[in-house]
């Protein structure tokens, strides 16, 4: 048979030209001509008799490099195939072969290649078998995709079937046909009751319809299925599962099955809920608490979470406090402000942190002490955030404060009226006649302080009607209420004349009832008090007259010489504290007195009211006792955050309705177009080095302005000499002084 697979010329036609060509061969032609896309060649028993396009095709795929190369070079290895099929057909046999394989040369290498070959016998005009039409149609791409696609499918099932997740395969229905031992396990159903649509029964009934709807329009869309739902698991608890699946088209584009594994993330889905009901009790405590929570981004200090509480005790929507440190930072008064910011950063850096700090409310002006607790938030040593809580302690600082005063003016009145009653016991002492007599006195005066101290503590700083002074005193020395007439206008008494005149009272009182007109039931006690007006202003007049009191001895010479403490209070004490006159005198009948003094102001040594409430100042921007800018609008123009806002806001504190702040000259021109101000506080440089445009624009309007800068005055050019330059860094008060002056000079 080699002898009939001869070299073959391709340079030569072997049969010469085709009118030269007998009947059957012609024929042969036709028939090579109805089959396109076939590669056909006429084998004889001298070789190749002829070939068509894709024959030649084909040769040129494999990349023969040489015309002049043999034919059967490029099928070396299948000599025999081509003789026994050669023989068969030159024998007359016709035949179909499919999947003949023929090792085939490809870009210079013999690869295995996959044919269906049909041979017919050619018979010339004798009716002799001339030679063999062979046609080949290479199969080999499809063969090997089939055999990729049958041995996919078989890893595919071994794959199912054994992988250790818990994997599953269904048809083209959605119905499951395989599934791995895992996935068993994982559910705790044996195969025959997931086999088919038993799948649907074992999903959570809350979850089945979402399931059921993301199956259908997964196959609707022929696209992957990605679903989370709760699937029964072994012992009948409920597991949270992800299940991930994708369609296995044709080549129509048609489903063909479905392969998909289900994820446990029971784990995880409870984690996460766990999460949100922490989240939310969180949420919950922070809308309750009263302290303010806050949470900040520990890289950038931006705040990512406040509490109500926070708005409320900062005067700000909440909003307002997200973000940017800066707006945190501008409500704070700039005397405090650099060290609240360092406390945010020793927490970032990990340290927790006490202090406070004074704001300045926006919603009503009010200044505010604050206290916040700063603290990192860690996770897994990292502190990606920190966290605080805040307190107005205002009322609290203050109340301590007005404690401390308190204190301090009650140890001062303790301390005077000790040295009152040191005093009175001392001069008791001396004029006592015996033990039982120094205590009677002793008591009555003490009760008498006491009566006093009652009054002058009732307020703070009250004044104290007369008419009850002389009732409490008398009534409680006499007998009976025929035995005083009292009469005279409820005078008001202030608590130094009130102090000093019970005390007159008293002793008048105590002496009536030890030797006086009170010490028998038929004496009496007439005391006439009135408003006298004098030159310097209004005055008491006071009368103390005793009718009916028995007979006592005269003073010795020694006695004679000696001022008793009643005598004492009213002719020395009434002069010396309260700057009016008094006279006491010893008649038969009883004694006589007579006072007068001016009502003036004057505090008591036995009061004890509370001092001044203490209020909150705010550094550099409180305005207290400044100038009154109330009716002026000012535009601030100023590229500094910081210092914009705060002299915003101390103008704003001294009355002034403030226009901005501008940050550049186009924002302030277009305030400027918007309404006229009355005044401008314009920043030199506003971040492009000095420049005075905007100047000279508001000299041309004669808007009156003043200059912050920190520059020298030798860049202020001369027409502007005449400008008030506030160097930076400035206080407050100049701004406002300066906006003060301005203003009042146009």
């Amino acid at each position: 048979m080699a002898a009939l697979i001869r070299r073959f010329d391709w340079a030569s036609t072997p049969l010469g030209p085709i009118a030269r060509w007998p009947q059957s061969l012609k024929t042969i032609v036709d028939l090579m001509l109805r089959s396109p896309g076939m590669m056909s060649l006429v084998w004889g028993p001298e070789g190749i008799h002829l070939y068509n396009d894709r024959f030649t095709e084909l040769l040129r795929e494999h990349c023969v490099r040489a015309l002049g190369r043999s034919v059967h070079e490029t099928f070396a290895r299948s000599r025999d195939v081509f003789a026994d099929d050669l023989a068969a057909g030159m024998a007359g046999r016709a035949a179909r072969c499919v999947g003949r394989r023929y090792p085939v040369l490809r870009n210079g290498r013999l690869e295995e290649g996959w044919f269906d070959v049909d041979y017919v016998p050619v018979h010339d005009e004798a009716g002799r078998v001339a030679g063999v039409l062979w046609t080949l149609k290479e199969t080999t791409v499809q063969h090997r995709a089939e055999q990729a696609l049958r041995a996919s499918a078989a890893r595919d099932r071994l794959l199912i079937e054994n992988w250790t997740q818990a994997a599953w395969e269904t048809d083209a229905d959605g119905l499951v046909v395989a599934d791995s031992p895992s996935w068993r396990a994982y559910t705790g159903q044996t195969r025959e009751e997931w086999l088919g649509d038993g799948w649907l029964d074992a999903i959570h009934p809350d979850d089945r319809p979402h399931a059921e709807r993301q199956w259908r329009e997964a196959m609707a869309a022929r696209g992957a299925v990605d679903a989370e739902f709760r699937l029964r698991a072994p012992g009948g608890r409920w597991r949270w599962t992800n299940v991930r699946a994708a369609p296995l088209l044709d080549a129509d584009g048609l489903i063909e099955k479905w392969v998909g594994v289900n994820i446990d993330i029971d784990d995880r889905r409870r984690a996460e809920a766990a999460l949100r009901e922490s989240e939310e009790r969180f949420r919950h405590f922070a809308r309750a608490s009263a302290a303010g929570l806050w949470i900040r981004d520990a890289g950038t200090l931006a705040m990512e979470f406040v509490s109500p509480a926070v708005a409320a005790i900062y005067g700000v929507e909440a909003g307002a406090l997200l973000g940017d440190v800066a707006r945190w930072a501008a409500l704070i008064v700039p005397d405090d402000r650099a060290a609240a910011l360092g406390h945010l950063e020793a927490a970032r850096a990990g340290e927790a942190a006490v202090h406070e700090f004074r704001i300045r409310r926006p919603s009503d002006g009010a200044f505010r002490w604050i206290r916040s607790t700063d603290f990192p938030l860690r996770d897994d040593g990292r502190i990606p955030r920190i966290g605080g809580i805040v307190e107005d302690v205002t009322e609290a600082r203050l109340a301590a404060e007005h404690t401390a005063v308190l204190l301090a003016e009650l140890q001062h009145r303790v301390r005077n009226i000790m040295a009152m009653i040191r005093s009175v016991t001392r001069r008791t002492g001396e004029r006592a006649a015996s033990v039982p007599d120094y205590t009677a006195l002793m008591m009555g005066r003490l009760l008498a302080l006491a009566r006093v101290q009652a009054l002058l503590t009732r307020a703070a700083n009250v004044r104290v009607g007369i008419a009850g002074i002389v009732r409490d005193e008398v009534s409680v020395q006499a007998q009976h209420e025929g035995q005083y007439d009292l009469d005279g206008p409820d005078v008001a008494l202030s608590p130094k004349a009130a102090e000093v005149l019970t005390l007159a009272v008293h002793e008048l009182a105590t002496n009536a009832l030890k030797y006086g007109a009170l010490s028998t039931a038929h004496g009496t006690v007439t005391v006439r008090w009135s408003l006298v007006e004098t030159g310097g202003g209004p005055w008491l007049a006071f009368d103390w007259t005793e009718a009916g009191a028995p007979g006592r001895p005269q003073p010795t010479r020694d006695g004679s010489r000696r001022r008793g403490f009643g005598s004492e209070l009213i002719e020395a004490r009434i002069p010396y504290e309260l700057n009016g006159r008094g006279t006491l005198t010893i008649a038969p009948g009883g004694a006589r007195c007579h006072l007068a003094f001016p009502l003036e102001e004057g505090a008591s040594i036995l009061e004890t009211g509370a001092p001044r409430r203490m209020t909150v100042f705010g550094g550099s921007l409180d305005m207290t006792d400044g100038p009154d800018l109330a009716g002026r609008r000012v535009l601030v123009v100023e590229d500094d955050f910081y210092l914009a806002t705060d002299a915003a806001r101390a103008l704003e504190g001294a009355g002034a309705e403030v226009v901005g702040p501008c940050a550049n000259e186009a924002e302030a021109r277009a305030a400027l177009d918007e309404r006229r101000p009355d005044a401008v506080v314009v920043d030199i440089n506003l971040g492009a080095g000095p420049s005075f445009k905007l100047a000279e624009t508001l000299k041309d309007r004669g808007i009156p302005f003043v200059f912050t800068t920190g520059y020298d005055a030798e860049v202020i050019p001369p027409e502007f000499a005449g400008i008030a330059r506030l160097e930076k860094p400035l206080q407050l008060r100049q701004i406002v002084g300066a906006v003060a002056k301005v203003t009042a000079a146009a």
